[in-house]
């Protein structure tokens, strides 16, 4: 596994984002009856969050009932933030894949 993180390149265009703004993250996770992903993935990343900045959250399973995949947009207020969250969700045993 990598240890890439966004700040190792400049270029990578997270500079260029004006902040404050509002940021989607996507996860694909796998499904687990006992916690629904929506809400694994909100309560993962509000520890982390500026109060409020959690905007909306939502979520779909897959035909096989294997994965779920969550969308949830957050209003970030620096590159720090925005790293911070989608490492969070990235080193989740749950996550299968962030976009």
């Amino acid at each position: 596994m990598s240890n890439y993180t966004m700040s190792d390149d400049p270029k990578d265009g997270f500079d260029l984002i004006e902040y404050p703004t509002d940021f989607s993250f996507k996860a694909m996770c796998r499904a687990d009856e006992s916690v629904p992903a929506q809400d694994y993935i909100e309560k993962l990343v509000t520890p982390t969050v500026v109060d409020g900045a959690i905007l909306s959250v939502s979520g779909n399973t897959s035909k096989t009932g294997k994965f779920e995949s969550v969308t949830l947009k957050i209003r970030v207020h620096n590159r720090t933030e925005l790293e911070a969250i989608y490492k969070l969700i990235a080193d989740s045993p749950r996550v299968v894949m962030t976009l």
